[in-house]
């Protein structure tokens, strides 16, 4: 029998943008794509030591609570998996997702930044999630160069073997799809929207998501 929640936290955050939340022990986060497609970068931080952050490294190659000697890395995180620290902790817990694909999320990719719009892809000058992200937990004193590699949210990131390099897809998510997790510490979470509008990435659009935190009744 599932647990009742309530909504304690509710916003719609527009394509471009990103949003920093604290979370307790046990709540839940639920990011739900509003109009499909769209990826969205997370990354976290330890509440009470900020210096303890997300590690895409341990929470790719992680062991299955309570499966002993279960140690195989795998190319995707799925419902019941964990997302890891640098102290190599349980910080969230993937708890649901609805897409009908399902673990199509990145661990292993860098963020978007100004560099790789400008320097690389030759574009017009755009913040990027790296940008936004550090916008949004600037005000807990951190600082551009404390955020860590996030987990990518919907981001179809897979390695073309005949072609020995990394490729981007389309995301598996439609409108209204939404992934879940709960908190095994206490949390800053950070989130970008991100912002890219060529390739495949966000299905060449960048569009809003609702973010919730739920909490037992």
């Amino acid at each position: 029998m599932e647990t009742p929640m309530d909504t304690v936290f509710e916003r719609v955050v527009p394509g471009k943008h990103g949003l920093a939340v604290e979370m307790r022990p046990g709540q839940h986060l639920r990011v739900v794509d509003l109009e499909g497609r769209q990826v969205v970068d997370m990354a976290l931080f330890n509440r009470d030591n900020l210096r303890e952050k997300l590690s895409t490294s341990y929470s790719r190659t992680r062991y299955r609570p309570r499966q002993l000697g279960d140690y195989i890395p795998r190319d995707r995180i799925h419902v019941g998996d964990t997302l890891m620290s640098t102290l190599c902790r349980p910080m969230m817990t993937f708890v649901d997702e609805t897409a009908p694909e399902k673990g199509v999320h990145d661990c292993h990719n860098r963020m978007c930044n100004r560099f790789l719009y400008e320097v690389q892809l030759g574009m017009a000058p755009q913040d990027g999630c790296h940008e936004i992200i550090s916008r949004a937990v600037a005000p807990w004193g951190l600082l551009p160069e404390d955020i860590p590699d996030t987990f990518d949210i919907n981001m179809r990131y897979e390695h073309d073997c005949t072609r020995h390099r990394w490729v981007i897809g389309l995301p598996a998510s439609r409108a209204g799809d939404h992934v879940e997790f709960r908190a095994e510490m206490p949390l800053l979470v950070a989130l970008s929207v991100c912002p890219l509008e060529s390739g495949d990435c966000n299905g060449g659009k960048s569009t809003p998501v609702r973010v919730e935190i739920l909490q037992a009744a």
